[in-house]
Order: structure tokens, then sequence, then C-alpha cells
């Protein structure tokens, strides 16, 4: 039975979702189940990344492997990636045609150490898997509010810090809205919105102003990774990590990622380690990202790293949102759930069931949104603040704002860190 005919909205929301993105990427998405629904990962149909110091062992088991797993020779991209610390390769026409994941097994089998090999994943905004979501827990919901939600928090007096937020892009008109003061003297890459609004159209402007609510003396810059639409709202890892080395041209201190990804047997993101590895950890930079919106426990990259602050959602009357994944990828919670912020004014069709076809018209420069990805930029704009105020190191920032977090308890998420409200 096709997934269409199921009839449940979670099912079938996740199968619009990735067919959705399957078209946008023409067709450069594979997933790791027979029914979209029930993807763990999704991931590129033919490339796989590898260490360098693994290099040599991967090349040596395919080659003692031969034509037992490949029908043609491998070939290694013609990319530099993080100073040739990752290698990326493309594979020919397997046998049997066997997926990525699928040749990996084999090459595992064969000697290969499990782990030194990875498909190149798809990270998408606030994606999830197993019968999860590739994007936010809702489209976005048109609003009668004129003030954003959590509300601007005065800052009087306190140095300039700098914010890159690494996402869809950013509206440019946004900046000089009277609509949306918080947002001015804010840059990024042109996001290229229209009057119909594409599938995460403002989805980066929006984050940007929770980040400066929160923390109004911020230098905020909007590092684009889906210009146009490009990518669906995705992006494959390879491509992520040179998206993240651009952002270090700003010189942040703080990067809010409101994205990320299951990985094969939940193995850690091989091209973020060694992002973290190369260029992260030899700055006084902290990463905060999304825990995503699946409502479990499995790792979600990066926000499970122990180097990466991830973050939760909480509804507004503190309860953890029934979305918000738990355990190691939150290391701590925060509002997320129906928060309003800066968003493009014109007209957006839904594309997700219950709501496909669903005509929704903002003309307000505001929108109401729900997902973790809306939580992390409290985490960050608060972590900015921070470091605005008492002139920390982003590290001792971090630290400072997670020790204030409320320590609770959930029936079904066990022992957690809250930021509850007001934060400022």
């Amino acid at each position: 039975m096709g997934d269409w005919k199921i009839g449940d909205d979670r099912r079938r929301r996740s199968t619009d979702q990735l067919r959705a993105f399957a078209e946008a990427n023409d067709g450069q998405v594979a997933w790791d189940t027979e029914a979209p629904a029930d993807f763990t990962y999704l991931f590129h149909p033919d490339r796989v990344l590898v260490r360098a110091a693994d290099v040599e062992a991967f090349e040596s088991t395919v080659a003692r492997l031969g034509d037992r797993v490949l029908s043609g020779e491998l070939r290694r991209d013609d990319v530099s990636l993080l100073d040739d610390e990752l290698v990326r390769y493309v594979l020919p026409e397997r046998r049997e045609g066997r997926s990525v994941p699928e040749v990996l097994d084999l090459l595992e089998e064969g000697g290969l150490r499990r782990g030194a090999a990875s498909p190149d994943h798809w990270v998408h905004v606030s994606p999830g898997g197993g019968g999860g979501t590739t994007c936010p827990a809702i489209e976005p919901q048109e609003t009668g509010l004129t003030e954003p939600w959590p509300p601007q928090a005065p800052q009087p007096e306190g140095q300039e810090v700098s914010v890159v937020v690494v996402d869809t892009g950013w509206h440019p008109p946004a900046a000089t809205d009277p609509r949306t003061p918080w947002l001015a003297g804010v840059e990024g890459d042109d996001e290229l919105n229209g009057p119909d609004l594409r599938p995460y159209a403002g989805h980066g402007t929006f984050i940007a102003g929770v980040v400066r609510c929160m923390a109004p003396l911020t230098r905020v810059f909007v590092e684009g990774f889906a210009v146009g639409g490009l990518g669906g709202g995705g992006v494959l890892e390879s491509d992520l990590v040179v998206q993240l080395e651009e952002a270090l041209a700003h010189d942040p201190q703080v990067i809010n990622l409101s994205a990320g990804c299951r990985t094969r047997l939940d193995l850690p993101s091989i091209a973020l380690e060694t992002f973290h590895r190369t260029r992260l950890s030899r700055r006084d930079c902290v990463l905060v990202a999304a825990a995503g919106n699946d409502s479990w426990a499995a790792p979600f990259w990066p926000a499970a790293f122990d180097w990466c602050v991830g973050v939760g959602s909480l509804d507004r009357d503190g309860r953890v949102s029934e979305f918000s994944n738990f355990g190691v990828s939150a290391d701590v919670y925060a509002l997320g759930r129906n928060v309003v912020n800066a968003f493009p004014d014109g007209t957006f069709v839904c594309h997700e069931s219950p709501d496909k076809g669903d005509v929704r018209v903002f003309g307000t420069g505001l929108a109401r949104w729900s997902g973790t990805s809306f939580a992390a930029p409290v985490v960050a704009g608060l972590i900015a603040r921070e470091i605005s105020a008492t002139g920390a190191s982003a590290g001792d920032a971090r630290d400072a704002v997670l020790a204030r977090a409320v320590h609770d308890s959930d029936p079904m998420v066990g022992p957690l860190r809250e930021l509850r409200q007001p934060y400022a």
C-alpha cells in the first residue's frame, strides 16, 4: 500500500515533505527505508565521505573487494574540503543496484573500520526521520500580533557581539521595515523572495529576529544555503561545512544552525566532526543547534555533539513540546512553540498534510511558527547577550547561560534543563 493511502496525517506529511525535497534536488535524495514516511536519514545516492586519516584504508578495502561491490572505478571528487581533511568520493554503478549504505556495510564486513566512511547526508532545517519530519514542526501561520514573542529585551549598554545565522537566507526589506525595527542593521545573503513565497522562505529571517530580540547589540549576518529556494531548504553535509567555513569569515562568537540530521547507524557526522576539529575548536565561538522535531531521543547532529549546544522546545506553559527531540540532542530547552517574529509579506500555499493546498496570506511583516528551529536562536541570543554584558568568552558565556537553566523532570523526557521566560 502506498503511503499516500495511509490515513495518518503524520505519515502523509512526512511523505509530502520527502517527495517535495527529492523534486527540489533533481532526485539526488535517497533514504534508508522502503516507505518514505519511515526514513531515518537522507543521503546523496552516489557520494561517500571519508576522513583523510582513513583514505588509505578505505581505498585498499575497495580495491580488495573489487568488482564484488562496484562495477566501475571509484572516483575521488575534485573538491578540497577543510584543507583536504575531508575527502569526498563518487561511487560508480554498483552490483545488484546496492545503495551507498549497503556498500559501506560490505566494506565494513571486509575489514574497514565502522564509521571510517559515511554517506553524504542531507541536512535540513530542523529535520527528522523514522516517521518524523524534514522541516519545522508546522508551516508558518498568519498572526494578528504586531510585536514579537518572546518580546524584545532592551539592553541599554554592552559591547557589540557577532552572530552568524547559517540558514536559508535573508529577507533584506526586513532591515528597514518599520514593523520590524529590531532587525535594523542585519545583513545576509538575499534569499530572493517574491510575492509567492516558497517553502522555508523567511526561515533565516525569522531566526535572525529571535536572536536580535534576545540580544539587541548583536551584529547579525545570515549565511544562506538555500538562496532562491536552492535545495528545498536542505544542504548536503559536505556543502554545509563550506557554508560554515564562510560563516567564520565574519568572526562570529556565536553561530546558530537551526538544522541537522540523523545518520547511518547514528554515528557522528564525519563532515561536522571534521569542521569542529579543524576550524571551530580553534576559535572563541559557540555553535548552537536545533535538537529536531521527532519526539525521540536518537542523536541528531550536530546538536548531539558535546561541543555543540543542542536546544529542545518548550511550549508557552513551560512544558516540553510534544514534537521536540530530547536526550543527547537537547542540552537545554527554550520556547519553541508559537514563536512570533519577522516574516516576508506574500502568499504561501501549504505543501504538507493536513493543510496541503491551504492558502495563507502574510501582510503584517510577522508570522507565528513552531519548532526547535526557533528555540535554538533564543539560546544563541542569550549567549550573545551574556558576552555583550560581561565581556566573557563565548565558552564562558555559554556555561553561564546554561547554569541559569532550571532543572526539571518530564514524564516522557526525564530530567532536563529549561530556560524559562522572561528571558531578560
